[in-house]
């Protein structure tokens, strides 16, 4: 058990000497209103922001539906419209149109989570079609009977197809985060943390690593 425990830090390092790396901060705010005793509107913007880019590469504006279905258990789709950009200039835009469902229980102290989202996505770049799963894992800690939370999470991107503006089907990313979330009151919540993000070497000669701050805020009525 030492000795795996010494090797676990190697083995982790090893991928990240090897690859392009960026160091990035991604901006997230999220409103959420009940519309119904188990229905919710949900709406999001996120923008994201790149050393290597520099500065603002990424807007993404989300709404969608969310159903309560019973112990835990809910429902829900949206759409997505995502903006990139380049130094200031516009390079693509895409579509997303989304269907997704989820489970949260608890699991001792713990809070867990998960959800699987199925994406329809369309770009401004290209004529296909792309279709892509995104299974994620959250689990949390509350911190006594403080208003704050330690989390963390992993998130699978896996495209279920090829299209002509460059998706491939297979495991195309992960990204890993951990954090602490803030219940500021019961309407307002804070969460900050560290994601890293990996995109394995398809067609390349080795991945890209960001490592992201992230810091969001969420208000829900």
């Amino acid at each position: 058990m030492r000795s795996i425990l010494i090797a676990l830090p190697l083995v982790i390092a090893t991928p990240a000497i090897a690859q392009d790396e960026d160091s990035e901060l991604w901006l997230s705010g999220s409103g959420e209103v009940s519309v119904g005793e188990r229905t919710s509107v949900e709406v999001e913007s996120i923008n994201r922001f790149s050393d290597d880019a520099g500065g603002l590469y990424e807007i993404e504006l989300a709404a969608g539906v969310e159903q309560q279905v019973g112990n835990g258990w809910w429902v829900g789709g949206g759409y997505v419209r995502v903006v990139n950009y380049s130094r200031g200039t516009v390079t693509r835009t895409e579509d997303r149109f989304r269907v997704q469902g989820g489970a949260s229980t608890d699991a001792g102290p713990f809070k867990l989570s998960a959800r699987l989202r199925l994406e329809r996505r369309t770009r401004s770049n290209g004529d296909d079609i792309g279709y892509r799963l995104r299974p994620s894992v959250k689990l949390a800690l509350p911190l006594g009977d403080s208003a704050f939370r330690l989390f963390a999470s992993h998130e699978s991107f896996i495209p279920l197809n090829d299209t002509d503006w460059g998706e491939r089907s297979g495991h195309d990313r992960m990204r890993n985060a951990a954090g602490i979330s803030w219940k500021a009151s019961k309407a307002i919540g804070v969460e900050a943390g560290y994601l890293n993000q990996y995109r394995f070497a398809r067609g390349a000669p080795q991945g890209t690593m960001d490592h992201v701050l992230t810091l969001s805020l969420g208000v829900s009525l």
